[in-house]
């Protein structure tokens, strides 16, 4: 910028020459009289700079030494706040008083507009800074309260720390959210979400923000607006939404707005802090009202430093949260997890698994806390871009979930000797999976993929189970020999069957002779499949009943296509099986 001045100030002079003959400027009176000129120049703006600079100074130090006068009168939150809005508000008139001498500086000297502007956002930065502390300190009481209930019984250790000493230890504690997740060996209880903790961060940005970016767009318009007649009348009107400007010098108003922006942020890393310390879940809000933040300033010049400076704050939230998923997915890997569940060498005693039964209450959780953030966010329209990054960060770490815990099932049953036990465990799994995932397929459109995967599994474990139970009962002999005679019926008609080999009238006589011909004489062995169904199925009565009908409705359905075909194929032949009393009694035990 200095360069740029001194070679403006270079052309000036070049042109003042061709306009004064030569034999004028090589004149000694003359050049003395342009070297005077030349230092009074220099020695006004000088003056004036100072001028400025220690008008944006002196009321700020008159703000801040009436917020410490009200600290020690037990810190009126009204009247600091009052105090601090009022000198920002004096700190803008006093720019909208000189913004013609500005004017002037920044016309002899174009450098002097950063310069100007870098004093007056250091300034801004003191206001800010103050504001963010009073803004903060109440809600990380709140916190730090909320956390002492819980660790020790309600009392507070640091509540009587003063704000200054709670925002500098802020700034050290920014490091510490990121490595906190890695210290922290244990995985919080999900509990039910404290609203207060969303809607007090809420509160936090509501507050601060649109200070923040009024500040920034007056401090843009004032020093580095391209058309300096209409930023005068841009800074008298003060419009809620600002015509896009052209501005002479983005990187300036990069540099400049990151003084303004420096340090202001170690109250809210403390709030943060505090607020992950009770539950890690609580990065999902956050990152979710700071995007909603990010889309009302996108496409602003003046904002670029701002969305970047809450970037920096999200990838803490993200990267929290990606801890936090990853402590639960580390239960998934634990081996001394799954040497516990297969001390028996059987999956016989192991219902649903522990992981299986954490997935519903994390989304539960989860969705809860983002639905609160997007309730309190109230944005003016809803834009599927807004959330993208939280939305898709969650649904990945759902579905890197969903395939940990179905890989650790499969793994697990694959070590069972008998298949009934395997696939048992893996409908009891699946069907809870399928339950509780079920209602968010709309909402999580990502995680149907894995719902698909686990209705498809679940209905073959069923399928399986079924012929298993078959193969286990009483009639298994007679069912084999249906499914001989069915499969042998594609090809030949049924008066040839009875002359085949191996399904002759003595051979459906062998068949069926497990078949008591009373039907009081079937019902035990019917009560023996319904009561090995009960014991496998003992911890889930609706389950219980779910494949007690499936199983039962396959031996109805073999019953009544048994009838039949005898019917068909050995007219000249009786069984003596009462078809119609067995298809009674099999359907009472079926309810």
């Amino acid at each position: 910028g200095a360069q740029k001045g001194e070679e403006e100030g270079e052309e000036e002079e070049g042109e003042e020459s061709d306009r004064v003959p030569e034999e004028f400027l090589s004149m000694r009176a003359v050049k003395e009289k342009r070297s005077e000129l030349k230092r009074l120049k220099n020695t006004w703006m000088s003056r004036a700079k100072t001028f400025l600079i220690s008008l944006f100074a002196e009321t700020v130090d008159r703000a801040l030494a009436k917020t410490e006068m009200n600290r020690t009168q037990s810190f009126v939150f009204r009247a600091v706040k009052e105090t601090v809005n009022q000198a920002t508000l004096e700190l803008h008139e006093t720019c909208k008083s000189y913004i013609g001498l500005i004017d002037v500086l920044i016309m002899f000297d174009p450098s002097m507009a950063e310069s100007l502007a870098q004093h007056y956002a250091l300034n801004v930065n003191r206001l800010i800074d103050r504001y963010v502390k009073l803004i903060c300190t109440r809600p990380i009481r709140v916190l730090q309260h909320l956390t002492s209930s819980l660790t020790n019984g309600g009392a507070v250790d640091e509540g009587e720390k003063s704000p200054e000493a709670e925002g500098g230890a802020a700034l050290n504690r920014k490091g510490s959210v990121k490595r906190r997740g890695r210290e922290k060996s244990k995985v919080l209880d999900l509990e039910k979400p404290n609203e207060e903790i969303p809607e007090l961060f809420a509160h936090i940005l509501d507050q601060v923000m649109p200070k923040i970016c009024k500040d920034c767009t007056f401090c843009g318009i004032c020093f580095f607006s391209r058309d300096r007649e209409d930023a005068g009348t841009w800074l008298e009107e003060e419009p809620e939404v600002y015509k896009p400007i052209d501005w002479s010098d983005k990187d300036a108003i990069k540099s400049t707005i990151k003084i303004l922006l420096k340090d202001i942020s170690g109250d809210i890393f403390a709030f943060i802090n505090e607020a992950l310390n009770l539950d890690d879940a609580f990065s999902i809000p956050f990152m979710k009202l700071i995007s909603s933040w990010i889309y009302r300033m996108k496409d602003r010049e003046e904002y670029f430093q701002t969305v970047q400076w809450l970037q920096e704050i999200q990838a803490i939230a993200v990267s929290t949260f990606n801890e936090y998923m990853a402590n639960y997915m580390s239960l998934i890997e634990n081996p001394k997890l799954h040497m516990n569940l297969f001390q028996g060498k059987s999956v016989k005693g192991i219902w649903i698994l522990q992981y299986f039964l954490k997935l519903p209450r994390i989304v539960e959780h989860v969705e809860l806390l983002s639905q609160q953030a997007e309730e309190v966010a109230n944005l003016p329209q809803f834009s599927e871009e807004v959330y993208s990054l939280s939305s898709n960060l969650i649904e990945d770490a759902y579905c890197k979930y969903s395939e940990k815990i179905f890989q650790a099932l499969e793994d697990l049953v694959a070590s069972e000797m008998k298949a009934c036990h395997a696939d048992r465990l893996r409908i009891e799994n699946y069907e809870f999976y399928c339950s509780s995932i079920g209602s968010y397929q709309m909402s999580l459109p990502h995680l149907s993929k894995y719902f698909d995967i686990a209705s498809k599994r679940k209905e073959a474990a069923k399928q399986r189970y079924v012929a298993l139970t078959l193969e286990w009962s009483a009639f298994a002999g007679t069912f084999e020999f249906l499914y001989r005679l069915e499969n042998l019926r594609k090809d030949i008609p049924p008066y040839d069957i009875c002359y085949q080999y191996r399904f002759t009238p003595n051979d459906l006589l062998s068949a069926i002779s497990c078949i008591p011909k009373d039907v009081q004489a079937i019902q035990p062995l019917a009560l023996a499949v319904r009561s090995r169904i009960q014991k496998h199925f003992k911890n889930d009565p609706i389950l219980f009943m779910q494949m007690l009908k499936e199983v039962f409705k396959v031996i109805r359905a073999n019953f009544e296509s048994l009838a039949g075909n005898v019917n068909e194929c050995y007219k000249a032949h009786t069984t003596a099986l009462p078809w119609e009393d067995i298809e009674k009694m099999l359907r009472e035990l079926s309810t």
